[in-house]
């Protein structure tokens, strides 16, 4: 139950991002919005790395593998998300970019030799279902 409560936290503070990030898009460019965003996010985890005593780390293939997830979801991504967010709002960008939960289920079948369960299929097409009622794609 506590992973669960942890994500829908997550879920809050996600839905509450994108009204900022709309507002600041009507006076501050795509991408230097993308860079202060980024900027905002690493401060906040430094001082919370700080105060946790949590700042070691030793260079790997899982710190290679963070940037590059980094590079993927917190740059291109994020370009792609602030465009749409900036051209058609976030009513309809965050329902669209709500479908990732598909991808991730479907690259970890392929790629991670995950299982996908009936139950975690039928919630896949839910959310696709209730993303093209939500945005009117």
């Amino acid at each position: 139950m506590k992973g669960e409560i942890l994500a829908l936290i997550s879920a809050i503070l996600w839905g509450v991002s994108p009204i900022f990030d709309k507002y600041a898009l009507q006076e501050v460019p795509v991408y230097p919005a993308i860079m202060i965003r980024a900027l905002g996010g690493f401060l906040a985890i430094l001082a919370i790395s700080i105060i946790l005593e949590q700042t070691e780390f030793r260079l790997s293939v899982g710190i290679l593998l963070l940037l590059i997830s980094g590079a993927i979801s917190g740059a291109l991504g994020m370009i792609f998300y602030f465009e749409a967010l900036k051209n058609i709002g976030a009513s309809k960008a965050v329902p669209i970019t709500a479908i990732y939960p598909m991808f991730t289920a479907i690259l970890s079948f392929l790629l991670l030799s995950e299982t996908i369960s009936a139950r975690v299929m039928l919630g896949i097409v839910l959310i696709v279902l209730g993303t093209i009622l939500v945005s009117e794609v």
